[in-house]
C-alpha cells in the first residue's frame, strides 16, 4: 500500500470525502446515512454515491421561515390540541397509539380516523388513545387522516389534524431485510442502533426511531454515548418537539463535556440554538369544523 493509504475491514466507517478502490474488480455493500439505503460501491469517492446528509428540517431556519410549521408540544393554557403521535407522516405501526397536547378548558376529545377504505371515531377525556382494538388497522400503502377535536360541554371548539400513510408490503421488507443485515454485523449495540436509525430516518419512520433511541438512552445505567442523546434531539425536532429535543440536545451537551468530545459539543450547540428558533416560531389557531 502506498503511504496515506488505508485498508478497510468490515464494519469500517468511511467518511464523505474518502475514496475507495475495490480490489479484483469487485464490489462492496456500505450503508448510505443520508438515504438510508444499503448501496453497492466497486471504487470511487463515497460522496458520488451518498450525497451529504441534509440539515434539520433544512426548509426551516432563521433564514427561511416560510418553510417552517408550527412547533409541537404546547401547554395546558393552549387553545387547540396538537397531535404529537404519530411523530410523522409514515409508520410501520397498523395500529398506532394517538396522542395530542391538553387544550385550555377542554371537558373531552374526540378522535376521528377517515380515509376511503373506512373510518371510526371515539370520545375520550384524556389525551390519548391506543388504537381500539375492535377498529380496522390501517393498511398497506394507504393514507389516512386523524382528527382530535376539543370539546367544551358538548360543542367542539378546536382541531388539529395529520395525515398517516403505512408504508407499502413492500419497502417493510426492504427495511426489514436492511436492519437484518445491519444486526448479522455483530456492531456494539450503540453503532446497531445509529445504524437502523439511519434507515428509519430516510424514510421519516420517527415513531420508530424514537422509540428505539429512548430505549437506547433510558436503561438503568445511562448511556454516556452523546451522540445517542443528540440524534434523538434531532428526530424530535424534526417531528417538531422543540421541547423534548431540548432535553436531548442538553444531556448531549452534558456528556460531551465530560467526555471532551468537541464534535458532539458543538453539534449540541447548533441543535440548542435551533430550538431556540423554532420556540419563536408563530402558532397556528384551528376553529372547529
Amino acid at each position: 500500500m502506498d503511504r496515506g493509504e488505508k485498508r478497510f475491514d468490515t464494519k469500517s466507517l468511511i467518511c464523505e470525502k474518502e475514496s475507495i478502490e475495490v480490489l479484483n474488480s469487485g464490489t462492496i455493500d456500505f450503508l448510505c446515512y443520508s438515504s438510508g439505503k444499503i448501496l453497492k460501491l466497486s471504487s470511487g469517492i463515497v460522496s458520488d454515491k451518498c450525497p451529504k446528509i441534509e440539515t434539520i428540517n433544512a426548509n426551516c431556519n432563521p433564514n427561511n421561515v416560510v418553510g417552517c410549521f408550527r412547533p409541537k408540544g404546547g401547554t395546558e393554557e393552549s387553545d387547540d390540541p396538537t397531535i404529537i403521535s404519530p411523530y410523522s407522516t409514515s409508520t410501520l405501526n397498523p395500529r398506532p397509539e394517538i396522542t395530542w397536547t391538553p387544550v385550555n378548558g377542554a371537558t373531552s376529545y374526540k378522535v376521528k380516523v377517515e380515509s376511503y377504505e373506512f373510518g371510526w371515531e371515539k370520545i375520550v377525556n384524556q389525551t390519548r388513545l391506543a388504537y381500539p382494538s375492535d377498529e380496522k388497522e390501517f393498511q398497506p400503502g394507504s393514507i389516512y387522516t386523524i382528527y382530535v377535536f376539543a370539546y367544551k360541554d358538548g360543542t367542539a371548539f378546536s382541531y388539529d389534524s395529520t395525515p398517516v400513510n403505512l408504508l407499502s408490503v413492500a419497502s417493510q421488507e426492504e427495511i426489514a431485510q436492511n436492519i437484518k443485515r445491519i444486526k448479522e454485523l455483530g456492531l456494539p449495540p450503540d453503532e446497531t442502533v445509529l445504524d437502523i436509525d439511519a434507515i428509519y430516518a430516510s424514510e421519516n419512520l420517527l415513531n420508530e426511531t424514537i422509540e428505539m433511541l429512548k430505549s437506547q438512552t433510558e436503561t438503568a445505567t445511562p448511556s454516556r454515548n452523546p451522540t445517542l442523546y443528540r440524534v434523538l434531539g434531532d428526530r424530535y425536532l424534526r417531528a417538531w418537539l422543540p421541547n423534548e429535543a431540548k432535553r436531548q440536545y442538553t444531556k448531549a451537551f452534558e456528556v460531551a463535556k465530560s467526555s471532551n468530545n468537541s464534535k458532539e459539543l458543538q453539534k449540541a450547540q447548533e441543535g440548542l440554538k435551533m430550538v431556540k428558533f423554532y420556540n419563536q416560531l408563530p402558532t397556528r389557531r384551528n376553529g372547529a369544523q
